[in-house]
């Protein structure tokens, strides 16, 4: 009698990881943009605090200084969830070995975990403290700079400046409002002479990349939701303004099902997001119209 055995299911594994693990790095940016802290010790929370200011006064020469600061802290908790998914694979497809089948789960299982996380983390830029420009208005270069004026200027009372580099995270569809207006066409474009903006309109027109604005990255990310309107939320970021905490990085583990004759992959990680301050987090909820 013929028994499949984990000797056999070891040519099968090592694929579904190797394509997972690729399809998450390359799909999904918002991960390599944020703050990232391994989960150490017990418990299901990870704490990350921030200081609050002292103040400094003037001294009189000969006269004792007698007030004292006291510093204090804030907590941000970031709470850990474990995020799963899994696929099953038939004896028949393992004795079979059919790659390009065996290939289809590691990209299920990859783009499952990376589309999770990349929309958890997402999520986070509606908590910004100043939404701009609206709902059914189109995004511009104006208010990006605004963006990055209120990250530059977040009062002291609510965390001061937030840090850089910036970074722009935009769907697709709003990057498109804003190549709009950075390569205008003449009215001779019909003869094919387009009237470019300089560098950066000629380099849009060559790869379709903006690339950086007022000194930011622009990241395009196609995970973002888009409501009804049609609006979406992106938003402008430093690298502390979001938290990504992982206790646990995701991995595939084999189990047997005897009775099904099959075998199942799961796959599953464990981690928690938060905002650490809203007022480093600027909202870009702006018009998202599907180009026609």
């Amino acid at each position: 009698m013929a028994i499949t055995t984990l000797a056999q299911l070891s040519d099968t594994i090592p694929t579904v990881i190797s394509k997972a693990r690729y399809t998450e790095i390359f799909n999904f940016p918002m991960a390599s943009l944020v703050q990232n802290i391994p989960k150490k010790g017990k418990g299901s929370t990870v704490n990350v605090p921030y200081w609050g200011l002292l103040t400094a006064t003037t001294l009189t020469e000969g006269t004792d200084m007698v007030a004292s600061e006291t510093m204090a802290d804030t907590n941000v908790p970031v709470t850990l969830n474990e995020v799963g998914c899994k696929v099953i694979l038939t004896d028949n497809l393992i004795e079979d070995d059919q790659e390009e089948v065996k290939g289809v789960a590691g990209t299920l299982l990859g783009n499952a975990l990376g589309l999770k996380r990349d929309q958890d983390l997402l999520a986070l830029l509606d908590n910004g403290t100043t939404s701009i420009p609206g709902t059914g208005s189109p995004l511009t270069m104006g208010v990006i700079a605004a963006a990055r004026a209120l990250l530059q200027g977040n009062a002291t009372s609510t965390g001061g400046p937030c840090p850089g580099p910036y970074t722009v995270v935009l769907h697709p569809y709003v990057t498109l409002d804003l190549i709009d207006v950075i390569t205008p066409l003449l009215a001779t474009a019909a003869a094919g002479t387009p009237a470019t903006g300089g560098g950066l309109a000629d380099e849009i027109l060559r790869q379709y990349v903006i690339g950086r604005l007022f000194g930011m990255t622009i990241i395009e990310d196609g995970n973002m939701t888009i409501d009804s309107t049609p609006d979406t939320k992106g938003g402008v970021i430093g690298p502390a303004s979001i938290i990504l905490a992982t206790a646990r990085e995701w991995s595939v583990e084999p189990e047997r099902d005897a009775s099904l004759r099959a075998w199942e992959l799961n796959c599953v990680g464990r981690y928690g997001v938060a905002n650490y301050l809203n007022g480093w987090t600027v909202e870009l909820y702006s018009n998202a119209t599907a180009p026609a």
